[in-house]
C-alpha cells in the first residue's frame, strides 16, 4: 500500500502512513525498514538530536522535514483532473528525436536537420490544434479503463482512509 499513498489527498498521507504501518506485518524485519525509509523520506521527516543545553541532562530533539514532502510526490489532484502524473511525455520526445536522428555520435547538421524536422512536426500540430483539429492521440483501451479507474477511487469522497488505501492497493500497479 506504499504506493497507494500517492494517490490520497496531500492532507492524509500522514494518517495513511500511520494506517500502512498498522496493518503491516511486524515480524518481517525488512518491511519495517522500507517503511521507515519511506516515512523519513517522503512523509514525516526523522528526529534530530539536537546538542545538549546547559547540565546536559535535558535531552533535546527537533523532527526535520522529509527530504521529499507529499506535495512533491502526491499524484490525487493530477489524476482527478486527468493530467499527466509522470515524465513518460519527456521520454516519448527523446525517443522520438532519437529514432529520426538516427544514430549515435552525429554530426552538428544532422543534428540541426532533425531540429529542424521536429519544429516542422510541433508547428503542423499547433496548426491543426488552433483549426479545431488536435492530433489524436492514441491510448491503449486498458490504461484508459485503469485511469478511470483511480479517477473513481480519488474522487469517492465517501471511504475512509482505510478503504481507500485497501482500494488502491489492488489498483495501483507499478509498470
Amino acid at each position: 500500500m506504499l504506493d497507494s499513498l500517492a494517490f490520497l489527498p496531500t492532507a492524509a498521507v500522514q494518517e495513511g502512513m500511520l494506517y500502512v504501518r498498522q496493518k503491516m506485518p511486524t515480524d518481517v524485519s525488512e518491511l519495517q525498514e522500507i517503511a521507515d525509509y519511506f516515512d523519513a523520506t517522503y512523509v514525516s521527516g526523522t528526529v534530530r538530536r539536537l546538542r545538549p543545553a546547559g547540565d546536559g541532562l535535558l535531552l533535546r530533539v527537533r523532527r526535520t522535514q522529509p527530504l521529499f514532502p507529499p506535495h512533491v510526490w502526491n499524484v490525487h489532484q493530477a489524476t482527478i483532473d486527468g493530467e499527466e502524473r509522470t515524465n513518460n511525455v519527456c521520454e516519448g520526445w527523446n525517443n522520438a528525436f532519437t529514432n529520426m536522428v538516427g544514430h549515435h555520435h552525429h554530426s552538428l547538421y544532422t543534428l540541426l536537420h532533425a531540429l529542424h524536422q521536429d519544429q516542422a512536426v510541433v508547428a503542423t500540430e499547433l496548426v491543426q490544434d488552433a483549426t479545431g483539429q488536435p492530433p489524436a492521440k492514441r491510448v491503449k483501451r486498458s490504461l484508459q479503463t485503469h485511469q478511470h479507474r483511480l479517477q473513481n477511487l480519488c474522487c469517492d469522497g465517501r471511504k475512509t482512509i482505510a478503504a481507500t488505501l485497501t482500494a488502491l492497493g489492488h489498483c495501483v500497479r507499478l509498470l
